[in-house]
């Protein structure tokens, strides 16, 4: 009987012991990769489960990271002697399940070639023609690299567990979520450890997670539309910079063009992504498995009357080829200020806005404080000043390739033209400061939150004595984008984008500059913000 009450003692207090170190684990993980984290848990039930199972197996997810950088090494290879514009017809080709096999197959006469083709959207048809005319050698290495991937990934898994199998090919369809395993594999192993120990409670755990997080996203979303509503020059600025965005991507979705006649919504479309083993477009400058219309990355559509219809955040992609450029701080630092203001009232965001702006404050850490940039969300010239700032050296250092100056070393040379940047800037702050010691910079001050957060008032920029306005302005000028003809929104099966996408952090294969701008469309002008004109998408 004592032995037995000895047996039951050390269970209770096991399972209590593990509880704690397994809630205490979780909080670190959330702590620690807060941004991953919510992109996984906001994906479906199905793709969470397929998650956990995966993580089981971290080693599986080393070895597919290796195959797909070796094989996509070998398409990229493939491809490059290829121009740009060819490139970019047969990168499109293989993001329709198995078209790339179907016209390798072999030289199909064209009623043959029609019938396979009627099994694809109308708008790649003339590109795969074209193709098995043109190019069906280059096609015929394509399906031997493909089906070498496949094979070799089959034998990788065959030794597993069915259900780690079937996790695996459903990532596999999922690129954008095997790049945050195994970018993140640290994580992924920890959660790995912790789901095989209770798999129920972390179970319970994610789906909580998931609720927290689509609660969170809806706040900072209408947060986000009432901010644009209180802000009409950063609203305006919104649009002329997709219009910019436009010009530089423009990639849009027939399946989201409207026929007067038939004004049917659009409830389910998945968008191709990329093949995992092939990758991305080695143009791309950091992940990006998708092709979204436009109105995706914008966030917005227009409505009648040229109204902007707030209909999500930015993309990350927008947001970080936002801040990537320092001419848009010049042309726009009424945008660059609202999306600064906004960040300090959601700085522990996994959000775009969110993300990006920290990205771009650390990035610029030589020359920019947390005071410098407290004040520019409320002072915009200071946005101004910081855009001409770098636009200057970057000129500077086209021209003086064989010794290029950083921030610090050409705001040390320029301190008169850049008098608020030179007095914000860490020496400057530091100058009181004993010798040696660093000072840490200070994170935004989160908003207090209130008993009903629903309530709390969004960040508002507008300027001094400028009344609040609830109602959509007209805009001048907006990019052309298909309107529904009804009063519902398309809906899109996809992916969360990468939720942590990082100019900074691509693979070293990948880790290229961003297309050049011309000079006529980086520097600042002379003397006000030119408009952009609308380019092949826009009207």
């Amino acid at each position: 009987m004592k032995t037995r009450i000895l047996f039951i003692f050390f269970l209770l207090t096991g399972t209590v012991a593990w509880a704690q170190s397994g809630q205490d684990l979780l909080n670190q993980i959330l702590e620690e990769e807060k941004n991953t984290v919510d992109a996984l848990v906001l994906y479906p039930e199905s793709t969470r489960m397929a998650i956990l199972e995966a993580s089981l197996y971290p080693e599986v997810l080393v070895k597919m990271e290796t195959m797909q950088s070796n094989t996509s090494n070998a398409f990229t290879e493939l491809m490059e002697s290829y121009p740009r514009e060819t490139q970019e017809k047969l990168w499109d080709l293989t993001r329709y399940p198995g078209l790339i096999n179907r016209l390798a197959a072999g030289a199909e006469p064209p009623e043959q070639l029609d019938k396979i083709l009627a099994d694809y959207p109308e708008e790649i048809r003339q590109t795969a023609r074209m193709a098995q005319v043109d190019y069906y050698d280059l096609l015929h290495n394509m399906h031997k690299l493909m089906d070498q991937s496949e094979n070799a990934f089959n034998s990788l898994i065959r030794e597993y567990p069915p259900e780690a199998r079937e996790a695996f090919q459903q990532l596999v369809d999922l690129p954008e979520v095997l790049t945050l395993l195994t970018g993140n594999i640290r994580l992924t192993v920890m959660v790995g450890d912790l789901y095989r120990r209770e798999p129920a409670w972390l179970t319970q755990q994610l789906d909580s997670l998931n609720l927290v997080a689509a609660r969170e996203h809806a706040q900072e979303l209408e947060d986000w539309k009432t901010s644009l509503d209180n802000d009409p020059e950063a609203r305006a600025d919104l649009v002329n910079t997709a219009n910019e965005f436009s010009k530089e991507y423009p990639y849009d979705d027939e399946y989201y063009d409207y026929d007067e006649a038939e004004p049917a919504v659009v409830e389910h479309h998945y968008y191709y992504h990329y093949p995992y083993w092939f990758g991305y477009p080695s143009w791309y400058v950091y992940p990006r498995w998708r092709r979204y219309p436009l109105w995706y990355e914008w966030g917005f559509y227009t409505g009648p009357g040229n109204t902007v219809v707030i209909i999500d955040l930015p993309s990350f992609y927008f947001t970080n080829w936002y801040f990537h450029y320092p001419v848009h701080h010049y042309r726009y630092p009424g945008l660059s200020a609202h999306f600064t203001n906004f960040y300090y009232y959601h700085p522990r965001s996994g959000g775009s806005i969110t993300v990006s702006v920290n990205n771009w404050r650390k990035q610029n850490r030589e020359v920019i404080t947390d005071d410098w940039l407290d004040k520019a969300r409320r002072d915009r010239s200071k946005f101004k000043e910081f855009g001409q700032f770098e636009r200057s050296r970057e000129d500077y250092n086209r021209s003086h390739a064989e010794k290029q100056l950083t921030q610090r070393e050409y705001l040390d040379k320029n301190t008169r033209k850049y008098p608020d940047l030179a007095k914000e800037s860490p020496r400057a702050t530091r100058q009181t400061e004993p010798a040696g010691k660093t000072v840490s910079p200070k994170q935004p001050v989160e908003r207090p939150r209130t008993t009903a957060p629903e309530t709390e008032k969004p960040p508002v920029t507008r300027k001094k004595n400028e009344p609040a306005k609830t109602v959509n302005p007209p805009v001048k000028e907006t990019p052309q984008r298909t309107v529904p003809k009804t009063n519902e929104i398309p809906k899109v099966d996809k992916a969360q984008d990468f939720h942590r996408q990082k100019w900074e952090k691509t693979q070293p294969e990948k880790a290229k500059t961003p297309p050049q701008r011309t000079r006529s469309e980086t520097k600042p002008p002379a003397e006000k913000k030119e408009t952009p004109k609308r380019g092949k998408n826009g009207n």
